[in-house]
């Protein structure tokens, strides 16, 4: 069976997606289409619009076979960590290949310009364009990354072009909080995944720990702990505590995702001893996909229940799960989706 897989967010899913998922089967060849899913939160820290068990059982209808995890706190970080960890999950259920959306859709060029981009000494004040003095788009900034991890784990890099044919997702958040109506799949939207529902929360958060509290969690770096404390005495809404926080050093995604981990309270020694995702943890599946997880049971590591999974990412799905239902009426379902 020829494998191939695919880096997915899907917040939300969107028609472009959809296309993604026919051109990776037809630009691979493949067999079995395997999509690794960031969960609740994104690579960006923002909440998932679509609950991960929808998201995965859409994934399945439109075509994967096989859908598993990217828990939050391996989404949630930067270009370059977010691939390696999605690389790693998708090397342990040993895919031939990986397919991919490009600006340029060059695989060649981008291969160039990785490799000119190690030589270069960064700015952090300065984003990664900037600093390769390039004005590579977002799908071949994540799209650079993968290609250098995929070749460590002798995977071939695909890629297809993107299409601006098709709205965004970010596009697609946006017009959906401006009240449009009639966006694809938004019927399966959650209307209090943002981050002005969970600010409450992380505004008390902050107000009640201590900076050396505060500084033991992972990302928060830099002093930026005394700047979000102030900010959160200063300002009673999100957008405005945001705006305050955003600094050269610190894009709105950084502040994001460091507040992300701020309300997981997961510290700096908790990543650093899980720096890792040798193993895949099952969302949802169908029958070609369950064949294909039978046929390779004996050389991976795939989890299916809560209860087999390690005890640091027993605590990172249970703290993300809680935290992601906080804001909502009802809990969300947390059971592997089978077709």
């Amino acid at each position: 069976m020829k494998t191939c897989g695919i880096i997915v967010e899907y917040n939300p899913m969107h028609k472009g997606h959809l296309y993604h998922i026919e051109q990776a089967r037809k630009t691979s060849g493949c067999d079995v289409l395997i999509a690794v899913l960031s969960g609740c939160f994104s690579q960006r820290a923002l909440p998932s619009l679509i609950d991960p068990y929808t998201k995965s059982m859409l994934a399945v209808r439109y075509g994967v076979d096989l859908v598993v995890e990217l828990p939050a706190v391996y989404a949630a970080q930067s270009a370059d960590r977010f691939a390696r960890y999605a690389i790693e999950t998708l090397a342990n259920l040993k895919v031939d290949c990986i397919v991919f959306g490009s600006e340029t859709n060059d695989i060649a060029a981008l291969e160039q310009l990785l490799e000119s981009a190690k030589s270069v000494q960064t700015d952090p004040s300065r984003s990664w364009q900037a600093n390769i003095a390039s004005a590579i788009g977002p799908n071949d900034i994540l799209g650079m990354q993968y290609i250098d991890y995929a070749r460590q784990y002798g995977i071939a890099p695909l890629c297809i072009q993107r299409s601006p044919s098709f709205k965004s997702a970010t596009r697609t958040r946006s017009d959906y909080f401006a009240g449009a109506s009639e966006e694809f799949l938004s019927d399966h939207f959650i209307e209090q995944q943002n981050w002005n529902s969970y600010y409450p929360y992380l505004r008390t958060f902050l107000l009640m720990s201590s900076p050396d509290t505060l500084a033991g969690y992972h990302l928060v770096n830099e002093g930026i702990e005394y700047r979000l404390i102030k900010n959160a005495s200063r300002y009673r809404t999100w957008d405005k505590f945001l705006e305050a926080s955003v600094s050269k050093t610190y894009t709105r995604a950084r502040i994001q995702r460091t507040c992300l981990f701020i309300m997981l309270q997961i510290t700096k020694e908790e990543m650093k001893r899980n720096d890792c995702l040798h193993c895949s943890i099952l969302l949802a599946m169908n029958q070609t996909g369950r064949a294909y997880l039978n046929s390779i049971k004996k050389e991976s590591v795939v989890y299916s229940k809560f209860s087999a999974l390690p005890a640091f990412l027993q605590k990172v799905h249970l703290r993300t799960k809680r935290l992601y239902e906080s804001v909502m009426p009802h809990d969300i379902k947390d059971t592997v989706y089978v077709e």
